[in-house]
């Protein structure tokens, strides 16, 4: 069964979400969506982390945007997957990173490849 990640990009009223497998030997395949930030957008959001099987999530800390994001998935998602029956032990974990601490070149913003990078920087383990 693949290990999957998802990496969230926060902002006032959109996500940036990415999801990948990161158990591959080659370069990592990521699926993207946009998704609101009103609340029944984050229960869509937290439904689809469920979908593909995500088993960690990390999200940006920018501003007090991520709040909500955190809260909708501590109630629909995280619970989802600890109790199923195959769950180990990181199942359900949520991340919060830093938004400095995953700051982009210098230039346009690029809202998937930040969220990109939470997963990459998640799997090494680099704060």
């Amino acid at each position: 069964m693949p290990y999957r990640i998802a990496g969230i990009d926060v902002h006032k009223k959109k996500l940036a979400v990415v999801v990948a497998d990161v158990e591959v030997e080659e370069e990592y395949q990521f699926e993207q969506r946009w998704y609101g930030s009103n609340p029944q957008q984050l229960q869509e959001l937290a439904e689809w982390l469920i979908e593909q099987q995500v088993e960690e999530a990390v999200m940006e800390s920018t501003a007090q945007y991520w709040k909500p994001l955190w809260s909708a998935l501590e109630r629909y998602w995280k619970p989802s997957r600890q109790k199923r029956e195959a769950a180990g032990k990181m199942s359900g974990t949520l991340h919060l990173a830093q938004a400095l601490s995953n700051r982009g070149r210098r230039g346009r913003k690029r809202d998937f490849r930040d969220a990109q990078r939470l997963v990459k920087r998640l799997v090494s383990q680099v704060w």
